[in-house]
């Protein structure tokens, strides 16, 4: 039976085309969940026009990430075994109108489904990526695939997040920007449908891998705990991250009268650190063997600036902490990767484990927003929701202090 790592073991480098389609696939992965992090610089828009309360401002983000969060798992169970080329086009074929259907959306309800109905499509290509990189690259370079994947990934939204207020006050409707996204994910289509040919992908055994007789992926939850843990430390992150983006314009426009067209560049902090820093992940990828200290150490930093950026309202400051908890996201191409070194595990398995990671991580960003919205609805006060909030993330330094210390030499950890 091929293991994850046996399969691609006679490719030493990954060819151009395979550049190509795994970054063109996170591309596209950060062009959909563009929905998701640039809503809270729609929000105060949307509020305006749909009359929103923050309960409701809190479900329409969580929408998202709560349907990721239930879903992951089963879709990368359904759908491993499948062509992940063809996959992904179907994919993105079917949620397109969705995208500009939250642009036509006149209440709640409709935006809501719009919104649940897009990320239902998004997910049937939930065990892509994973199953892409086998495909496509070279193992040694997997780090560095995903540390150059995030740091294009934080330019787009880095640029997308400063622009929007702008962009929404220029064209006058934020209904127009989500056209203009539609357009955008269109092209990105018609290049992953010329691009991404299947019969020129380097390792040509993933298809009969996948097809083989094999246990349950699923073992693999049971297999190997530490995939919970990293689930864990990736849940408080993205909780942090989405409570956030969600109300901190918000909370900036009705404590400090802060208007959304100066606080949607501060967002942009967010990114502007990681898109250098981003490619540093190939690096502590090779060069920090102690595996727990790339998952505590991000996690408490993530929890201290999340507090301070609550109580905090001097544009410098916010700057530097906003730049802080996106930096501390330079992990997450390692964690991606991890997964890849637990001893014996199969392609499939891979997919599970970081299926799991995900379905976390969407647990994390849809509590972010509604446990915040909760708070401020019974408390009066969008403050205390996010105090509350950064708090309860301190349960992913704990989870980070417990994963595995060491990786072996045959690339597993003890």
């Amino acid at each position: 039976m091929e293991t994850s790592l046996s399969l691609a073991a006679g490719l030493t480098r990954t060819p151009t085309r395979g550049w190509i389609v795994v970054l063109l696939s996170r591309l596209q992965a950060s062009s959909v969940i563009l929905t998701s992090y640039t809503f809270g610089v729609f929000l105060p828009f949307i509020s305006q026009d749909l009359h929103l309360s923050p309960l409701e401002a809190g479900l329409l983000q969580s929408a998202w990430w709560v349907t990721s969060a239930l879903l992951s798992l089963p879709c990368s169970v359904w759908f491993s075994r499948a062509r992940q080329v063809p996959l992904v086009l179907v994919s993105l074929i079917l949620g397109l109108p969705f995208l500009v259907l939250q642009g036509l959306a006149r209440t709640f309800l409709s935006l809501f489904l719009a919104r649940f109905f897009f990320v239902l499509c998004h997910l049937i290509s939930t065990p892509a990526r994973p199953l892409l990189l086998q495909q496509w690259a070279a193992s040694q370079q997997y780090a560095l695939l995903n540390a150059v994947g995030l740091s294009l990934h934080s330019l787009l939204l880095a640029a997308t997040i400063s622009a929007s207020a702008w962009l929404i006050t220029t064209v006058g409707s934020w209904r127009l920007v989500y056209g203009i996204h539609g357009v955008f994910l269109g092209v990105q289509t018609l290049a992953w449908w010329v691009v991404a040919r299947e019969e020129q992908a380097p390792v040509s055994g993933l298809t009969y891998a996948l097809e083989a007789p094999q246990p349950t992926p699923l073992r693999a939850l049971r297999a190997y705990p530490q995939g919970w843990l990293l689930g864990l430390t990736m849940l408080a992150l993205s909780a942090t991250w989405t409570a956030i983006v969600t109300f901190l314009p918000t909370l900036l426009l009705e404590q400090h009268g802060m208007p959304p067209a100066h606080s949607g560049p501060l967002l942009g902090c967010l990114y502007y650190g990681l898109i250098p820093c981003a490619l540093l992940g190939g690096v502590l990828e090779k060069r920090v063997q102690h595996r727990k200290l790339l998952l505590w150490v991000p996690a408490l930093c993530n929890t201290l600036f999340g507090v301070l950026i609550t109580y905090t309202s001097t544009p410098w400051l916010l700057m530097v902490l906003l730049t802080g908890v996106g930096v501390v996201w330079i992990v997450s191409p390692v964690v991606e990767v991890l997964p890849f070194e637990f001893p014996g595990i199969r392609p499939r398995e891979v997919a599970v484990v970081t299926s799991l990671v995900k379905t976390c991580s969407g647990l994390g960003f849809a509590l972010g927003p509604m446990v915040v919205g909760l708070v401020a609805q019974l408390t009066g006060s969008l403050q205390q929701g996010l105090l509350v909030l950064c708090v309860l993330t301190g349960a992913g330094v704990l989870a980070g202090w417990w994963y595995p210390s060491h990786r072996d030499a045959e690339g597993g950890c003890r």
